[in-house]
């Protein structure tokens, strides 16, 4: 696809790929705050953990209601509320005097996340029309992520260091304002939305505990390892989601388009693994380069930058492959050089040099993570009703949103399985190790996901073939044709 047929759209496609943006580099940004924050609220290490841990399950647990609403009442009219909830809640932290309330802020803050990710994600895949011009459109997308996690870690340490604490929310209300206004020149949702039967609140209900309790668990494992708690908690989130599923209603959060789409459930669980083997990366780096090197948070942020800066370079050819090999194929190769890159890093001791032991495995995962994650949306989004966009990019966003949370449970877990001796490099260097082993299997299992679940499907033949679809393939609920992907919906 040339860029001149991708022009008309790419002002509306940078505009809503600013959420995503928004969102990485607010918890960058957060995370290096914490200790100055610690300090001056006067809060426990728990509590302390819990400014980001808030964040991370309502977000993770409210996404797919969030996509729900979005094909109900409008995704665009939700984004514009989305980004005013999100600078009120900014401003809230900001001045927040005192622990609860800046926890109560920061809820806020994630309860309008929920409904922006997945608001942004529907407007870009309804204003853009075409199928090459969406493949485009995400590999922007998916840059704008990755921009936002460099933004987040770069600027961190340097604005809580030397602006305090308070100016890192503080930064969010000028980018959420201007988005707002920005995003008003997108005009009306292109069909008013008028539903003739109500959600089903109880089901919505329970599938919003269920992936609350879900997150909540993974995120509590590091502290509390595999006990009654944690078991229970998986529980809990197991009994909401099955009844949450069984409960018969008109107008279920799962919609009959959404529960039978087998390749969006593949491509849902593709995205799962990718956030849960690749996110926990930077997070084990950064320990393994601080502890055993004894580098500053800043200097570790900016030697894993090869990890979150991948996308921005490798993102327009992600795209071209994309439409030639498809995603099956796109994604295979994407785990491995991502696997590769993995397994140097289990290689790692006390001793290992950056340039020549550290620098390489994080320049194949930072060059792989692009294609994975561009192969599993591109695949999620493809021949779907138009009623079930904003669902849709809910599933996607809750998806990521969990694994990632797994992949950080998981690796935190692995790496916290080795004793901490006086020498703590040695131990530190090892505990990467293993985590980094975790992070290897969880790829191959996006590897399997991909083999078996976005493959293209065969057209029959003889008298009972069914009737050919775009691009002269045979239509099919499952997704994709071979070389092109389907025109996903029409905005």
């Amino acid at each position: 696809m040339s860029a001149a047929a991708f022009r008309p759209y790419r002002s509306a496609v940078l505009l809503v790929s600013f959420a995503p943006l928004l969102a990485n580099a607010d918890a960058g940004l957060v995370v290096l705050a914490l200790p100055d924050l610690r300090r001056d609220l006067s809060m426990t290490l728990a509590g302390a953990q819990w400014v980001t841990n808030v964040y991370v399950v309502l977000v993770g647990g409210l996404q797919l209601l969030g996509g729900r609403l979005c094909d109900r009442y409008g995704a665009r009219r939700l984004l514009l509320g989305a980004l005013g909830v999100f600078a009120a809640g900014s401003l809230m932290c900001a001045v927040a005097p005192s622990a609860p309330v800046l926890l109560l802020a920061r809820a806020g803050q994630a309860v309008a996340a929920a409904v922006l990710l997945p608001a942004a994600m529907c407007t870009l895949l309804t204003v853009v029309p075409g199928t090459a011009e969406r493949r485009r459109a995400l590999a922007l997308w998916a840059a704008s992520g990755g921009g936002g996690a460099v933004a987040g870690v770069l600027a961190g340490g340097l604005v809580a260091g030397e602006l305090g604490w308070r100016w890192v929310f503080l930064l969010n209300v000028p980018l959420a304002l201007g988005a707002l206004a920005a995003a008003r020149r997108l005009g009306p949702d292109p069909r008013e939305r008028r539903p003739d039967t109500a959600l089903d609140v109880r089901g919505a209900l329970l599938l919003v505990v269920a992936l609350l309790a879900l997150v909540y668990t993974l995120v509590g494992i590091a502290d509390h390892g595999f006990g009654l708690r944690t078991w229970t908690g998986f529980a809990v989130a197991a009994t909401s989601a099955v009844l949450s599923w069984r409960i018969p209603a008109a107008d279920p959060l799962l919609p009959t388009a959404v529960r039978n789409n087998r390749l969006l459930a593949a491509s849902a669980l593709g995205i799962a693994f990718v956030a849960a083997s690749t996110g926990p990366v930077v997070f084990v780096g950064s320990l393994y380069l601080q502890e055993a090197h004894g580098y500053s948070a800043w200097s570790a942020g900016c030697a894993l930058l090869p990890v979150v800066g991948g996308v921005m370079v490798v993102g327009r050819w992600c795209a071209r492959a994309l439409g030639r090999f498809g995603p099956r194929r796109s994604c295979l190769a994407g785990c491995g050089l991502v696997v590769v890159g993995q397994l140097l890093l289990t290689r790692l001791s006390s001793d290992s040099p950056y340039p020549t032991e550290v620098l390489p495995g994080l320049l194949l995962i930072g060059a792989g993570l692009p294609v994975l994650w561009m192969a599993c949306e591109t695949a999620s989004v493809s021949r779907l009703d138009p009623s079930v966009v904003g669902t849709v990019a809910g599933v996607v966003q809750c998806a990521g949103q969990t694994g990632a949370a797994v992949g950080l449970g998981l690796a935190v877990t692995l790496y916290g399985s080795v004793g901490h001796s006086v020498n703590g490099p040695v131990d530190s260097a090892a505990g990467a190790g293993r985590a980094f082993w975790g992070c290897v299997a969880l790829t191959v299992c996006v590897a399997l996901t991909a083999h078996l679940g976005l493959r293209s499907p065969r057209p029959r033949s003889g008298p009972g073939r069914r009737p050919a679809g775009p691009a002269g393939h045979a239509p099919s609920s499952t997704g994709w044709a071979p070389d092109e992907l389907a025109d996903p919906v029409q905005g």
